[in-house]
């Protein structure tokens, strides 16, 4: 309550019925007193209670005891002469009262119309006994004009207070009459002037807070009662549903039909749906769905459809679209509601919007609570053939209650989030639209700019849809902006949104609904913690995609609640599964994400960033040493998190294959960083992948910064390491001349660092080289060296390579005896060791030398175990090659038609490999070995 009442009333009471001023006044409606001829006249505190008291009570009769017990509350008995003494100096001071001062009692008489109370009184007697409407709305603001105030202000003790709040209630109870009255006379300004001022001094009242929510009705100022009953809900805790019900007992216009009573002959049938845009691009099949389950033809559903899809995918667009095409067939009407379930503004409750929805459709519910509002609902619905959209709702609770039941009656619901629980219990069915595809995104920018436009555009168009991914919203707002300015501002409108720094801000109209940025920002910000924690989290790891394993190892001491993170982003479109257990971002949302991601602290993102790139690291290493037992990296083990652990080289290609987008674009960004450990160390574990798959040039250019990378931050040793691997690749791109140069580097390196080992690798290497470019005998030399050193160290997979080397050279040289027994030493000392790619060497070196006897049989054997071995291994070039070898010694063994198949095994793993010519390849391949 506030401290004082308010000026509720509109005129005073000093003068009389013919406008004169009254001679004496008594007022007690406010602060108390008692004017003669207008002015004040001075009461002591005393006799000024006295005089309270005697007006007051009917008759203005009082005995002692009651006087006592206003002015002397402590006192046990009366005291005769206080109180003799008090009513002198009241007669002196206002001699024209009429006293007496009876034994035990005090009287006094005076003019009824001179007490403002008991004007009051009258006015409002006035109004209960008229049937006239203005006549009583007249006496009842006759009556507040009489106040002035709180009654009996100042004056001290219980007995007053009593007295107060009593003329307190009445006073409440006459203004909600007055306010009453005012809107029956349709008096809605001066209604809502008053019911204001009374709730700023009964601000609990729910009687005038609905006659606030009439009178704005009556004022047709809806947009105003809302935010009214939000504030009050607030602040006092209660619900205020029921007082956006049409009254017509309050004189409100609604058809008040009990819900599930026959129709009467003026049924109300709103027209609600927003304007849409005439076209729709794409959706095709996802409208005919929609479709199909409004209209009840879908076996096992309900007809309720649940619209799903990331921010700013056409949701709004294709619900409203679909139902002007469907409205035809609901002849009782459409209602449409922006839930603002993801908005600035607060969402709507959803019994506020069935208070609407049940004024719109002109029914009163018998009972005004949320539970007869419910009943009535779907009772109105039940008996008519309604669509309803209810857009933008935030979860299955939002629109729960809104729903139809059985019946002719529908609903379309769209949600940023997957509403899951409406399929399940409601038997919605659920659909999600995606990103548009090429075609369609360059169908719905020529519907929006016109031939003309998108003529100029043409040379654009491509960077458009790039950069746009599919997205309506992102779409539809470049193409306004193209379609606002001139033609020759195009191209810095495109090159805005070609930059990513640039490319959030040019999509942006500057309302939240054409804000690809304000779409997000409204998405984020109703996420829970942990949902926003790992959304910029993701946005961080290099991508495109990111496995299940690495999104757990991102807090791998609290995997359930990373797990119960990732499901809810799922939920909210916000990320991906293009393929099981591997998750994505749309471009545009992983951007908006690492703005998020930039407003965390430095030392925090620096620490997700290493620990996933130590993930990919670690990960990459293991299936690397599957493929390359002996390579050697700086690499220590993993501090968390699982690492995998593939059982076969097979397995390791796989995980490879699977994730060589996301680890080349992690040593883009370790470069990028500064991260020289990881800009070395990744591509050192992709290379025998991509030497594998024919991925030669992504090799040497990852491989040349990685030589820069770590001639900064390794040893020697990795560095000449680095160089073998570049002699390598540019071997496979068939440069053996800067091939030979690398690993020379190499050699001088290991010899100045006085790393023996490090030096035969590519002594080895380089021997390998030298004998495929026809000088054996440095070949010869360049074995024999790196031999020495293998047995030396104890290295048997050194060792079984340097020999088998040498039995290459004796082939080279028509040995082939001396040849095959190098070869047989070497499958001796590799057996039992790791290295399988070794192995299926020396078996298809040993090959070469049998067919070069002749032994064709024994050449055949070789060949075969060398494309099993190479098979399993997934190394798809060189099993090619060797079948090439296998069917050259079938066809000698006379067995043509298994050389035909293995040819045509060869033909199909270099179709897999990407070759083109394949007949061309073959001779290649024949020719080179």
């Amino acid at each position: 309550m506030a401290d004082s009442l308010p000026q509720i009333g509109t005129r005073g009471g000093t003068l009389c019925r013919h406008g004169e001023l009254r001679a004496v006044e008594f007022r007690v409606l406010g602060p108390v007193g008692v004017l003669r001829e207008g002015s004040p006249v001075q009461l002591k505190p005393k006799p000024l209670q006295m005089l309270t008291v005697l007006l007051l009570t009917p008759g203005h009769h009082v005995s002692h005891q009651v006087l006592t017990r206003y002015l002397w509350p402590r006192d046990e008995k009366p005291n005769p002469g206080r109180i003799r003494q008090c009513f002198h100096q009241l007669r002196r001071s206002v001699p024209e009262i009429s006293q007496e001062n009876e034994r035990g009692s005090c009287r006094i008489q005076v003019d009824p119309q001179s007490i403002d109370l008991l004007r009051f009184q009258g006015f409002r007697e006035a109004a209960r006994a008229t049937e006239n409407v203005q006549a009583r709305c007249e006496a009842l603001r006759s009556a507040l004009a009489e106040v002035r105030g709180t009654p009996l202000e100042d004056l001290p003790g219980e007995g007053f207070a009593r007295k107060r709040s009593d003329l307190v209630t009445d006073l409440r109870e006459l203004t909600v009459s007055c306010v009453q009255a005012e809107l029956d006379c349709h008096e809605a300004e001066s209604a809502l002037e008053r019911v204001e001022s009374a709730l700023e001094y009964w601000p609990d009242s729910e009687r005038l807070l609905a006659l606030n929510v009439r009178a704005l009705r009556q004022l047709r100022r809806e947009d105003l009662i809302a935010p009214l009953l939000s504030r009050w809900e607030m602040r006092f805790s209660r619900s205020t549903t029921h007082l956006l019900l049409a009254d017509t007992a309050q004189g409100e216009e609604v058809n008040t039909r009990p819900a599930g009573a026959a129709p009467g002959p003026f049924r109300s049938k709103p027209r609600q749906l927003p304007a849409a845009a005439t076209d729709l691009i794409g959706r095709r099949a996802e409208q005919r769905l929609i479709e199909q389950v409004v209209l009840g033809n879908t076996a096992g559903r309900s007809r309720i459809v649940v619209i799903g899809g990331q921010p700013g995918a056409g949701k709004t667009s294709l619900a409203v679209r679909t139902a002007n095409v469907l409205e035809r067939h609901f002849p009782d009407g459409t209602l449409y509601v922006d839930l603002r379930g993801y908005s600035l503004e607060e969402p709507e409750t959803h019994w506020r919007i069935l208070a609407r929805f049940l004024n719109d459709l002109g029914v009163r519910p018998t009972t005004p609570t949320e539970d007869g509002m419910v009943a009535a609902y779907r009772a109105a619905l039940a008996d008519r053939a309604v669509l309803l959209v209810l857009d933008n709702a935030c979860d299955e609770g939002h629109v729960r209650h809104l729903l139809p039941g059985p019946g002719a009656s529908a609903a379309v619901v769209t949600s940023r989030r997957q509403l899951h629980g409406l399929a399940i219990r409601e038997g919605a069915e659920l659909v999600t639209i995606q990103t548009l595809d090429h075609a369609e995104s360059a169908a719905l920018l020529r519907a929006r700019l016109g031939d003309d436009r998108m003529g100029m555009a043409a040379p654009f168009v491509e960077d458009v849809i790039k950069h746009c991914g599919g997205q309506p919203l992102a779409l539809t707002i470049v193409a306004a902006r193209i379609a606002e300015h001139r033609p020759a501002a195009i191209a810095d409108i495109v090159r805005d949104l070609c930059r990513e720094s640039t490319r959030l801000r040019s999509l942006d109209l500057g309302t939240d609904n054409l804000s690809v940025r304000m779409v997000l920002e409204t998405t984020h910000s109703r996420l829970p913690q942990p949902q926003a924690q790992l959304l910029w989290q993701l946005a961080v790891h290099p991508g495109p995609t990111i496995s299940h394993a690495a999104v757990r190892a991102i807090a791998p001491d609290d995997t359930v609640r990373t797990g119960g993170a990732l499901e809810g982003l799922i939920r909210m479109h916000l990320v991906d599964e293009p393929v099981d257990e591997r998750y994505s971002l749309h471009d545009l949302i992983r951007l908006y994400a690492r703005e998020m991601a930039g407003r965390r602290d430095e030392n925090e993102r620096a620490a997700v960033v290493d620990g996933m790139l130590s993930f990919l690291l670690h990960n990459a290493w293991s299936c690397d040493r599957r493929l390359d037992p002996d390579r050697r990296l700086p690499i220590d083990e993993p501090r968390r998190g699982t690492v995998v652990a593939p059982h076969d080289s097979a397995a390791a290609m796989k995980w490879f294959e699977a994730e060589y987008p996301t680890l080349t674009a992690a040593v883009r960004m370790a470069r990028d960083h500064g991260l020289d450990r990881f800009a070395w160390l990744l591509p050192m574990t992709m290379v025998t992948f991509q030497w594998r798959t024919n991925r030669y040039l992504d090799a040497l250019g990852q491989l040349n910064h990685a030589r820069e990378a770590a001639e900064r931050a390794a040893d020697p040793a990795d560095v000449a390491m680095i160089h073998r691997m570049l002699a390598g690749t540019h071997r496979g791109l068939g440069d053996r001349n800067q091939a030979a140069r690398e690993l020379r580097s190499a050699v001088l390196l290991s010899e100045r660092d006085g790393d023996t080992f490090s030096a035969a690798l590519s002594r080895h290497a380089l021997g390998v080289l030298l004998r495929e470019r026809g000088a054996p005998a440095e070949a010869e030399e360049q074995f024999r060296a790196a031999l020495a050193v293998f047995e030396d160290l104890g290295d048997r997979l050194g060792k079984g390579a340097a020999l088998c080397g040498l039995g290459n050279v004796r082939h080279d040289l028509g040995q082939y005896d001396e040849g095959l027994e190098y070869c047989l030493r070497a499958l001796a000392v590799l057996h039992g060791t790791d290295d399988v790619n070794g192995r299926a060497h020396v078996l298809y070196s040993m090959g070469r030398i049998r067919r070069a006897k002749e032994e064709h049989g024994a050449a055949v054997d070789d060949f075969s175990a060398a494309v099993d071995l190479y098979r399993s291994l997934a190394y798809a070039s060189r099993e090619a090659k060797a079948l090439i070898r296998l069917a050259e010694a079938l066809e000698r063994a006379n067995r043509p038609e298994e050389s035909e198949g293995a040819l045509e095994r060869a033909r199909l793993l270099l179709q897999e490999l990407g070759e083109r010519d394949i007949a061309g390849a073959l001779e290649r391949i024949r020719r080179r070995f």
